[in-house]
């Protein structure tokens, strides 16, 4: 039976890896069986910018670190490449579904939203950290997400998305749903909070969160269910045309099974951000 489920909640990501990749070639088809003058390339967008965050894992025995990122992104008619927030300062206003990474909105009808997304997971180096000790790294791989957005009020907003290991590093599955809230301040600012659930299957909390059999130390299996909750507060205002900036807080607290790991270095985190960024 848990193989059955693993397997219900593998159909849906994969086929929304099929759908983004068609999603490339069905404009393509359309624009040969056009005319040549009505051909128009697609609007582009750029964003480029930088954040400073403090941020710390739950797993390994790591401090606080503080650090500045860049913030990419880059947006041609319905495709987003992105890094991180940038997924999120495109516009100031609601987008129900923008995930970072290769995404798309393969689907709107009125408040619904249905997006596909591909991202790269760069894994985890055990070596040199004590809590990690025989465990196995985790192999960096291909994640494809699909997610679902209904906007069911003005101000409120639920999510629902599903992210899976494409290339069977074993980096099994995550699901997620979000309850989200936008306050807008003005027409160019607002601020917006969001409360989240996440989960994930066996092969997931095992790789996250598990240590094997064969490590040269007791052995911790668990089987898929709850990984955490995660509160999120932030504010993003349209310093002008082409400027954004925003900052943000977080907390994050991990449940069940993965918080009794004994990989985890802190089942409780808070994390922060400001950052600025240039879009055109």
């Amino acid at each position: 039976m848990p193989m059955m489920i693993d397997m219900f909640y593998q159909i849906p990501v994969r086929v929304a890896a099929i759908a983004l990749a068609a999603s490339f070639s069905l404009p393509l088809l359309a624009q040969e069986a056009a005319p040549a003058d009505s051909e128009q390339p697609p609007v582009r967008h750029y964003l480029i910018g930088a954040a400073l965050s403090s941020s710390q894992g739950h797993i390994g025995s790591d401090g606080r670190h503080l650090g500045l990122q860049p913030i990419l992104g880059f947006w041609a008619g319905r495709y987003r490449l992105s890094t991180g927030r940038a997924s999120s300062l495109w516009t100031v206003g609601r987008e129900t579904v923008v995930d970072p990474g290769l995404s798309t909105t393969l689907l709107s009808h009125s408040d619904w939203s249905l997006g596909a997304s591909l991202s790269w997971d760069s894994g985890r180096k055990s070596e040199d950290e004590p809590l990690l000790a025989g465990v196995p790294d985790l192999r960096s791989t291909l994640r494809g997400k699909l997610s679902v957005g209904y906007a069911f009020a003005p101000r409120w907003s639920l999510g629902l998305s599903s992210s899976h290991d494409l290339l069977g590093h074993e980096g099994g599955g995550r699901y997620s749903a979000s309850l989200g809230y936008r306050q807008p301040l003005s027409e160019r600012s607002y601020w917006d909070t969001s409360l989240s659930a996440n989960w994930g299957n066996r092969d997931y909390m095992r790789s996250h969160y598990g240590i094997p059999a064969s490590a040269l130390r007791g052995p911790y299996r668990l089987d898929g269910g709850i990984e955490g909750l995660s509160l999120g507060l932030g504010y993003t205002t349209a310093l002008n045309h082409h400027w954004v900036s925003y900052a943000g807080l977080s907390l994050s607290r991990l449940l069940g099974d993965a918080a009794r790991s004994p990989v985890v270095g802190t089942r409780q985190l808070w994390g922060a951000s400001v950052g600025v960024a240039y879009r055109y």
